[in-house]
């Protein structure tokens, strides 16, 4: 299964600004709405429990149950949110990256969208499951905030695919692949 990475971050590397939770309060709409056109394309997403907390009350998000589209939200205590459940649409998982690919190829799965903070990007980073990285960089600095990977030793190799300028500001949209994935 091809896994896609796709995250909006600060020139220095924050996928949040300090400690906010909500990315719509600082990302461009040149990237939101490049963001909402690729979901709209993709059956599979996947993200983890801090995401889904955070994108969960943003209605513009656009994180709701539909029909023919599978969203699952990796977390170590799926029961938490079991109110939240609509099977085959909203699941929750405990599942390791690498299992959870398993089995969703296996019921037929061709490519994933991973919508994360750096916790679990790194996850699919260690378990080298990740093909390609579709990275928004808007033109802030914020200093304090998540970064896009955790802190460990990674030595991961990309090659630029494309590059696209979203806006006059300077918000530019990198598409690498990943060369040292498998």
């Amino acid at each position: 299964m091809k896994t896609i990475l796709i995250d909006v971050s600060s020139i220095d590397g924050k996928l949040t600004k300090w400690t906010g939770n909500n990315i719509y309060e600082w990302s461009s709409p040149e990237d939101f709405s490049h963001f909402k056109n690729t979901i709209a394309k993709n059956n599979l997403i996947v993200m983890g429990s801090g995401t889904f907390d955070k994108a969960k009350t943003v209605k513009k998000a656009g994180l709701k149950a539909e029909k023919g589209r599978l969203r699952i939200i990796l977390t170590k205590t799926p029961q938490k949110y079991e109110h939240f459940k609509v099977p085959n649409q909203l699941e929750f998982s405990n599942e390791s990256p690498k299992k959870l690919i398993t089995r969703l190829s296996k019921i037929g799965f061709k490519q994933m969208l991973l919508v994360s903070g750096g916790r679990v990007s790194s996850s699919f980073f260690k378990e080298k499951l990740i093909d390609e990285l579709w990275l928004t960089i808007e033109p802030k600095i914020f200093g304090l905030g998540e970064p896009l990977i955790s802190k460990d030793k990674f030595n991961i190799e990309l090659k630029l695919l494309s590059m696209d300028k979203l806006n006059s500001k300077g918000t530019i949209l990198l598409k690498y692949s990943v060369l040292n994935n498998k």
